[in-house]
């Protein structure tokens, strides 16, 4: 969730010339840390005494994702991200590992991962590495991108494109990680190229015209709901071009009281809700309640 927003205008693209010329990762380094996160490992499915391993390893997953610096600069906004590790056995001669299914979440999206296989002794730190992929932190460096690319989607004009571009070099590297623990970088770079390309590039469009009209709210209501009628016009395509994309459907989810609030008293809202009771047809009694003719 945000706490401060910064918006830089609808025109403003990110131009990422690091990827022109090939993959390239930017490392995160040292610092306080721009994100909160909350990690919760399930491992009432593990052998008892690889419960006992793994108790506590929820902080070390914390301090991974909140000790590295994710932003380019001009980029650092305060934000939050959830995770949850389900964990089940990978029996091995070899060393501890661990099936795990991934739920990440940020304030509106959330992506889920059921391929995830990594070794893992207590007392082994969690390192970012450039020139390898890791079965565990490879698979968080690629969501924590994601997450981060759908929150500056909202500060201006495309302003992810940097770490959903970076997700997908991560997603490439991938294919090295150790044989025996490469499942599911196939399935997750089929995910970043569908975030890459229609129509999901016009979801992210669209939320830019609905933030900058969050934003415009005290300085100009009109010109604040013109704005998100736009981005209401926006979604309408993206959800009639492909109707089962989630991030439209998460986006719905979390805002629909937001949009109640922002047209209940508008001059137009009867033809407002009518268009969000074809959209979110889950709140559809809510959006009906303020159609004059309901």
């Amino acid at each position: 969730m945000f706490k401060a927003r910064v918006h830089f205008g609808r025109a403003s693209i990110l131009c990422i010339g690091l990827f022109v010329s090939g993959l390239v990762l930017s490392t995160p380094h040292s610092s306080q840390g721009q994100i909160k996160a909350d990690v919760q490992v399930i491992i009432d499915k593990l052998p008892l005494d690889k419960q006992e391993k793994m108790r506590g390893f929820d902080k070390v997953v914390e301090q991974y994702i909140e000790t590295a610096n994710w932003f380019e600069e001009d980029d650092e906004i305060p934000m939050e991200i959830s995770l949850q590790l389900f964990l089940t056995d990978s029996p091995s001669n070899v060393e501890d590992r661990y099936n795990c299914e991934f739920l990440i979440s940020g304030s509106d999206v959330q992506y889920f991962d059921k391929r995830v296989r990594f070794p893992y002794q207590p007392g082994d730190p969690l390192v970012y590495s450039e020139q390898s992929a890791d079965p565990l932190t490879s698979v968080v460096d690629f969501y924590v991108n994601i997450v981060i690319g759908n929150e500056l989607d909202k500060t201006r004009s495309f302003g992810g494109d940097f770490y959903f571009k970076r997700a997908q070099s991560i997603a490439a590297l991938g294919k090295f990680v150790r044989t025996e623990f490469i499942r599911g970088w196939t399935q997750r770079e089929e995910l970043i190229k569908r975030l890459l390309s229609e129509p999901f590039t016009t979801f992210r469009r669209m939320k830019d015209y609905y933030f900058y009209g969050l934003y415009m709210r005290e300085e100009d209501e009109a010109e604040a709901r013109k704005n998100i009628r736009i981005a209401f016009d926006l979604l309408e395509t993206v959800i009639e071009k492909k109707a089962n994309l989630d991030e439209p459907k998460q986006f719905l989810n979390a805002h629909y009281l937001e949009f109640i609030e922002i047209f209940k008293n508008d001059k137009n809202k009867d033809e407002v809700f009518k268009k969000l009771m074809k959209l979110d047809p889950a709140h559809e009694e809510l959006y009906e309640e303020h159609v004059s003719d309901s």
